[in-house]
């Protein structure tokens, strides 16, 4: 069975379809090989859509015409085919490798986030992600409530941890993660929304919603502020965080117990099934 989501864009498919057959006088439903196939081509060759988008435009389509409407499609296929090839070859389409974001870069985009609502979330944001280390997910589900300022820095209960993370803060005005948890939280209750998701969604205009910013959005602040402090290198995104801060650790010398506390992990232990004799 199509879920709504599915049908919502087999729709689209089928819509758009239809204004590039009426465009040339041509029949959407039922329609000939002949326009079926340069439609496909079209996509192809002159939109450059991905192959997912293309595979989806095609059966779409193909599922749309009337009962009994058979026409070849062996051409379309090959030519499917052979996109997703090229596309899988190409390096200009390949994910972009991962780039970690030093203390330098983190410094760097925070001077970027002023007193307004956006710069105080975004703020709060990058430090808590810089130092707690956790994924986007998490902070996404993370609530105001659950946030706590103390005099050399802020505690954070995660969801669904036992424990909290301590983040102390830098005394450097530019990265203090006091300055910029105290002011959104100031924001937050001036609205009256002490409660509920610690990042909010804002709007151009900066109105802030009640929902909760998603990962995406997330994702999309980190580049953001990246791109305002000169760092357009096509790796970055929440991930560079979380890198960056691994990698500074990793230079330094930690215990298991560093890291078992930190990183809210508890070593393995294993049974002797064989003691030696």
């Amino acid at each position: 069975m199509t879920t709504p989501e599915t049908q919502r864009a087999y729709d689209f498919q089928r819509r758009k379809f239809q204004d590039w057959c009426e465009s040339r006088s041509e029949s959407p439903r039922p329609c000939t090989m002949e326009a079926f196939s340069a439609y496909i081509e079209y996509l192809i060759k002159v939109r450059r859509m991905s192959p997912n988008t293309v595979d989806l435009a095609w059966y779409a389509i193909r599922t749309w015409q009337p009962h009994g409407h058979w026409f070849d499609t062996t051409l379309t296929r090959e030519m499917c085919t052979r996109w997703k090839m090229e596309w899988e070859s190409s390096s200009t389409r390949r994910t972009p490798k991962s780039v970690p974001i030093d203390e330098a870069g983190l410094r760097a985009m925070l001077s970027t986030c002023r007193d307004d609502p956006a710069g105080l979330r975004d703020g709060c944001l990058l430090t808590l992600a810089w130092g707690t280390a956790n994924q986007a997910g998490e902070l996404s589900r993370c609530t105001a409530d659950a946030v706590h300022l103390m005099h050399d820095g802020v505690r954070v209960r995660l969801p669904g941890a036992e424990t909290s993370v301590f983040v102390r803060d830098s005394g450097d005005q530019t990265t203090s993660v006091l300055r910029f948890t105290d002011g959104w939280l100031g924001t937050l209750a001036g609205l009256g929304q002490a409660e509920g998701p610690l990042f909010r969604q804002i709007d151009r205009w900066g109105n802030i919603a009640a929902k909760a910013l998603l990962p995406g959005g997330i994702d999309i602040v980190v580049r953001s502020r990246a791109k305002a402090a000169g760092m357009e290198a096509p790796g970055i995104s929440f991930r560079s965080l979380r890198m960056g801060r691994v990698t500074l650790r990793g230079a330094s010398d930690f215990t298991e117990d560093d890291v078992s506390t930190f990183g809210r992990w508890e070593p393995p232990e294993f049974d002797v099934l064989y003691p030696a004799r």
